[in-house]
């Protein structure tokens, strides 16, 4: 197939186009006009769509970060559940007067089932639900999924506050019966105390060690004692218990002759020099009695006196021995006194290592007790602000973002789509019917198709032209001339209608509005 071929086939097309214009007229409206009427007879469904918002944060959620619980859905199937219910799908029915309440229950269930089918709900991103409802009423589309909106923004708020009533309580009956348990945990707690006033094992370590202390210090002061006492009784036994003194030793007989050649020698002295005889003589007399004095005994003395006194230093040392004694007993008694104390305060260790077992345990009940009472307690406070977020609206709800909008057009492609392709198709349906002819028609329409259609030792000797006339002549021709106006015609009201039915004017209303202004016209005439 070459170029030569294609554009004697265009040509042939085309002459026959001319040649069946009136055929190809009448296939082109048929068909533009049979695709506009089935975009008019084609079911029609109106879709109403919604947006739903999943509020979870709020200007209250970092007021009260801590101190209130933000409750946790899964939106998707919390809604898909309660749109599906056959409560709320009833309600819708009712409410949109699908159902008045006297049906049967076969055609309740047909009623409800329908709205299962046609009530659509799926996530669009995180916190979006899209709504839809189809419905071939574009009021009945407007006016279910109005009344699911709002029944469902209704069931949701009563059904967030029910849980937040039952929640709040249960956390409050769980918090009295925390607070009975320790109530009666520190009872017992307090009655033990009292009724086991040993103290701790720390105070009564305490007290041992101290006791021990005291008595390894008194045992050294004792040794200390002790040790004085013996020094002071061998002091003590060294000295006697009284004093001689010798107030007048006497004189002997050499010692009374020396003091008597003393006397003489001084008076002789007053007379005469030392070198004097006398004075001489009696010097050595004096020299001789001073060594016989220095040799003679006390044995020897006449007329001596001695005095009897008491030994102070015995009596101290008796004294020191006494009050040595006397704190060695208080000390020995003393001792004897903290080894008792010692033996109790082993018996009271004993006793509160019995019992510390015991005070553990009600130790241990009542701080758990107490601790689940506190968290109880928070828990309680945080529920019972909950409640009051849910019963103000102000915790996590579903919130309207986009109501339900109105359709004003059928789902899929509009009017004027199909009609703007209508005209397309029609030229289609017509230039495809005419090139189908001219494929499958036998004739020969071309010298190229006979060249290729005869054997090579075959020529063609010549061809005779088509005449082809002017396209004035053609055009002005009446037939042509009728048959353009007939489609200029058809093509006005083609497009007539289309404007119309963008503009929301249905074809009844046109005919309706016809039939009025002929039915006027007649009147007038008669």
């Amino acid at each position: 197939m070459d170029l030569q071929f294609i554009l004697d086939t265009l040509r042939a097309i085309k002459r026959e186009l001319y040649r069946y214009r009136v055929s190809a007229a009448i296939v082109f409206m048929l068909a533009t006009a049979g695709v506009l009427g089935w975009g008019y007879v084609t079911p029609k469904t109106y879709t109403s769509e919604a947006l739903l918002y999943a509020d979870q944060s709020n200007i209250l959620e970092p007021l009260l970060r801590g101190q209130a619980e933000v409750t946790q859905i899964d939106r998707i199937n919390e809604a898909r559940e309660l749109v599906e219910s056959r409560s709320f799908l009833e309600q819708i029915a009712l409410d949109s007067e699908l159902l008045t309440g006297a049906e049967s229950d076969q055609d309740k269930n047909v009623a409800i089932s329908g709205l299962r089918k046609q009530i659509s709900l799926r996530v669009s991103n995180r916190n979006f639900l899209e709504l839809s409802y189809s419905s071939k009423d574009p009021n009945q589309s407007f006016t279910v999924l109005s009344s699911v909106l709002d029944r469902f923004i209704e069931r949701t708020i009563n059904k967030k506050q029910g849980e937040s009533q039952a929640a709040f309580e249960f956390i409050d009956s769980q918090v009295k019966s925390y607070q009975r348990q320790l109530e009666e945990a520190e009872q017992k707690l307090k009655v033990f105390k009292s009724n086991n006033q040993d103290g701790t094992e720390g105070n009564v370590r305490g007290r041992i060690e101290n006791l021990r202390a005291e008595i390894e210090n008194l045992k050294l002061q004792i040794q200390q004692t002790e040790s004085e006492v013996r020094l002071t009784q061998q002091q003590l036994s060294q000295e006697e218990p009284v004093r001689r003194v010798t107030v007048d030793p006497g004189r002997s007989a050499a010692e009374r002759r020396l003091v008597a050649l003393r006397q003489e020698l001084d008076e002789l002295l007053l007379r005469y020099h030392e070198r004097h005889p006398d004075v001489v003589s009696i010097k050595g007399q004096i020299g001789d009695l001073e060594q016989q004095v220095s040799t003679q005994s006390d044995d020897s003395r006449e007329g001596s006196v001695t005095e009897v006194l008491e030994n102070p230093v015995y009596e101290n040392l008796k004294m020191r021995l006494s009050e040595g004694r006397t704190d060695l007993e208080v000390q020995r008694n003393r001792l004897a006194s903290l080894e008792r104390l010692l033996e109790e305060a082993f018996a009271r260790a004993e006793r509160v290592a019995e019992n510390q077992a015991q005070l553990s345990e009600l130790t241990r009940d009542y701080d758990v007790t107490r601790d689940v009472y506190e968290d109880m307690l928070q828990r309680r406070e945080r529920a019972r602000l909950s409640m009051t977020l849910d019963v103000q609206g102000e915790g996590v709800s579903y919130k309207i973002q986009e109501p339900a909008t109105f359709p004003t057009q059928w789902d899929g492609l509009q009017l004027y789509q199909i009609g703007l392709a209508g005209p397309f198709l029609g030229s289609a349906l017509v230039l495809g019917l005419i090139t189908a002819l001219v494929m499958f028609d036998q004739r020969i329409r071309s010298p190229r198709e006979l060249h290729l259609a005869l054997p090579e030792s075959i020529p063609v000797i010549g061809t005779i032209p088509h005449y082809r006339s002017t396209w004035k002549d053609r055009l002005l021709r009446k037939d042509v001339l009728l048959l353009l106006s007939i489609l200029g015609v058809f093509i006005t009201a083609y497009l007539a209608v289309l404007v119309f039915s963008v503009m929301g004017i249905s074809p009844e209303r046109i005919m309706s509005k016809l039939a009025e202004i002929f039915g006027a016209g007649v009147g007038n005439g008669r």
